[in-house]
């Protein structure tokens, strides 16, 4: 409380080395490293609290516990909503441009793509609630080679304002699993949007999208960015070699866990 937040980690340190479980030495150093922005290392010590002391959890943590879930879950809305919101608002910029020049028919289309967008919206965090509560999600037939078309169109704001090249190799045949067509969309969203982060700085910036069918299904996003400094921490949630404000690193990780609940899994390399 005095902001020696030094001298008090050092303390709590020197109390785990000597007693590992000590609960309250877990939960204040967990308090310490989510204020200085580390979530997921805290909650790792919050967990640990937890399997050491499961029936003496003190109010004061459940109240921790409970704040820190509302965050993560506060954050993930933000970053989901962040893309369709993005390409509203050039939509909108593009349906007064044509409104002014008296072309209303075709500013009727970019209402059209932004109430589909508001559909999506709602679809999102639907999905985000239910994630959270882990709770059976609903499937249907779907066509992987659409909802990589529907991915790219998502996309197409973002991807008008950068030079890239970008090649799609889909199956002549339909590709088909059950799935939710939603959580299939966001996950190539999220993969192709992480793909545009890494060649902002080459020159010659190329990603490339392959889907095979075998014996299990592969989708694949690739790009010529710098490459992955620590793949083994991609998929964690608050993970990112971004800038401040420039993400969340949370994108990959909610996505990594809609492909866990649809049986299959996300792979970096």
């Amino acid at each position: 409380k005095a902001g020696r937040t030094g001298e008090a980690d050092a303390i709590y340190d020197a109390v785990l080395a000597e007693a590992p479980d000590n609960r309250d030495a877990l939960n204040l150093k967990g308090i310490l490293l989510a204020d200085a922005g580390r979530h997921t290392d805290a909650l790792a010590l919050f967990d640990r609290a937890i399997l050491g002391h499961p029936a003496i959890i003190d109010p004061y943590f459940n109240r921790g516990l409970s704040l820190a879930a509302l965050g993560q879950m506060s954050a993930a809305v933000s970053h989901e909503l962040n893309q369709p919101l993005a390409a509203m608002k050039t939509y909108l910029a593009g349906a007064r441009l044509l409104l002014t020049r008296r072309r209303p028919e075709e500013a009727l289309s970019s209402f059209q793509r932004i109430d589909d967008l508001i559909d999506r919206m709602a679809g999102i965090t639907r999905q985000l609630k239910s994630y959270a509560r882990k709770s059976d999600i609903d499937s249907e037939p779907v066509d992987l080679r659409d909802s990589v078309r529907a991915a790219l169109s998502m996309m197409a704001p973002q991807l008008g304002r950068m030079a890239v090249t970008i090649s799609i190799t889909l199956p002549s045949e339909p590709v088909i699993l059950r799935a939710d067509p939603l959580r299939i969309e966001q996950i190539i969203v999220n993969l192709r949007r992480n793909a545009l982060d890494a060649v902002k700085g080459q020159e010659d910036r190329r990603i490339k999208i392959f889907l095979v069918q075998g014996e299990m299904i592969l989708l694949s996003v690739e790009d010529n960015g710098e490459g992955l400094k620590d793949p083994g921490k991609l998929f964690e949630p608050f993970y990112t070699t971004k800038k401040p404000g420039e993400g969340l690193g949370l994108g990959l990780a909610i996505s990594a866990g809609f492909a866990g609940e649809l049986g299959g899994r996300l792979v970096a390399r």
